[in-house]
């Protein structure tokens, strides 16, 4: 009787309160990324495969299956830019932890992809390990050395290995619309390295999903990958000039793209 009101309860909580569904939902996906990574862990070791990008296939199967469960549409544009095989530095704005879904969308294992991450999620339990295994570049965000040191290790291996490399510029989760101030670290890299840059804008997700105001729904979210930016012949005193015109197209995409969303629902 007493499992029986328990179940009454949570059920009615779950319709009657925005805060407690929003609080089940994220906790939901906080479980399957731990399936998911215990998953993707358990078969590189059981395959005998060294850490490699192609490690990212079942993550990159299972978290797109995710929107879904979620009631998530994604509506992308530009794609063709990334389905090439040759290396770039992906530029993408970064509203939460829920943009890996968004980000399988345009992934492709069969190239090789990897995410700059910050060093602390190594210790993540399952997830920090399996995103070690799928070859995530980890930078030291608090020792500029081995950053810098970290990033040239980065530019020795985009050529050789044609590495497609996905950096959240504003360097942290903003909540709060538009785009925090760019970090140069990704500018950096895809100077020396002499690649394209290939911006690419997630809509607001303030109308389906907010920390703040405790939402989490289904809605539609558009993804533009920007036409790639070349740095052929760029040095690093033309960083500056590049990192505001990229910037710019950004804000002015999100802009654009979240009032079209907004408009359409």
């Amino acid at each position: 009787m007493l499992i029986w009101s328990l179940l009454i309860l949570v059920f009615a909580l779950y319709f009657l309160s925005n805060t407690f569904r929003y609080y089940v939902k994220y906790g939901l996906y906080l479980l399957f990324l731990t399936v998911i990574s215990t998953v993707t862990v358990f078969w590189v070791i059981l395959t005998c495969r060294p850490k490699s990008t192609e490690n990212s296939r079942f993550a990159n199967w299972a978290l797109v299956k995710l929107k879904y469960f979620y009631g998530w549409e994604f509506e992308i544009h530009g794609k063709e830019y990334l389905m090439k095989d040759e290396p770039c530095v992906v530029l993408i704005n970064h509203q939460s932890g829920l943009d890996l879904i968004g980000l399988m969308e345009i992934w492709n294992w069969r190239y090789h992809c990897a995410v700059v991450g910050k060093r602390s999620l190594m210790y993540f339990g399952m997830f920090g390990l399996a995103t070690y295994l799928c070859d995530t570049i980890f930078l030291d965000r608090f020792d500029r050395a081995k950053a810098v040191q970290q990033m040239n290790a980065v530019v020795d291996q985009i050529q050789s290995k044609k590495l497609k490399v996905f950096v959240f510029p504003e360097g942290t989760r903003n909540h709060e619309g538009s785009m925090l101030p760019f970090k140069k670290g990704a500018f950096h890299i895809a100077v020396q390295s002499q690649v394209p840059i290939v911006p690419v804008v997630f809509s607001s997700y303030k109308s389906m999903y907010s920390k703040k105001n405790k939402i989490f729904k289904g809605g539609r979210i558009v993804i533009t990958c920007l036409p790639p930016v070349s740095t052929s012949g760029l040095s690093k005193d033309n960083i500056p000039e590049l990192l505001e015109s990229v910037r710019n197209a950004m804000i002015e995409t999100y802009n654009r793209t979240s009032d079209v969303k907004d408009k359409s629902e």
